[in-house]
């Protein structure tokens, strides 16, 4: 390779390092594991051909589901204030036209809109980690009701495979929200 060719290589790779190494304040807030919010009828739905489910067991289950969507969405919202509250008063970018409208014009020279740099995320407070749990706790009460309602549903051969199925979920949901409780790790410099 020619050393005029090499150069813009070099160049890129020198910039990539550059970016990939930001420190902890600029990177985004570690987001919470999406297993945390996967109900035990949203994993039978996705399992349902190692369930064999039948085209009325699968209908049924997919209404109940939704009618969980709808029940568990507060929650769900309560958590996201939780996790990233409202900006206070004065810390949100400048009020003028074409704030909050996608398809306002940008600024002059074709530059986005001004947007406040997104301020770090601490630990939760104790009031929020308790808030946390509460609102966990009533989500998953729901959605274990739900699958009981589900489980009458099903027969002698699919109910074992589904009971494993779930088990698993809960499994994997304490430990993600062990991981949750734990500081993140700062990488070496």
């Amino acid at each position: 390779m020619s050393p005029r060719h090499l150069v813009p290589w070099l160049l890129l790779v020198g910039l990539f390092t550059a970016c990939a190494s930001s420190s902890p304040a600029e990177r985004p807030a570690r987001q919470p594991p999406s297993v945390l919010f996967q109900s035990p009828l949203a994993l039978l739905l996705e399992q349902h051909a190692e369930l064999a489910l039948t085209t009325d067991q699968l209908i049924q289950v997919g209404q109940r589901q939704e009618a969980l969507d709808v029940t568990n969405r507060p929650y769900r919202e309560q958590l996201r204030l939780v996790w990233h509250p409202e900006p206070a008063p004065g810390e949100g970018p400048p009020r003028g036209p074409g704030v909050g409208n996608r398809n306002a014009p940008v600024g002059l020279g074709g530059r986005p809109a001004y947007r406040s740099a997104a301020r770090p995320r601490g630990p939760l407070s104790e009031e929020d980690q308790t808030r946390q749990q509460a609102l966990f706790q009533a989500m998953e009460e729901n959605e274990m009701a739900a699958y009981r309602d589900v489980e009458a549903l099903l027969d002698e051969t699919q109910k074992p495979k589904a009971q494993a199925l779930v088990a698993k979920l809960r499994e994997e949901r304490q430990r993600a929200r062990e991981s949750m409780k734990e500081p993140e790790a700062t990488p070496a410099p």
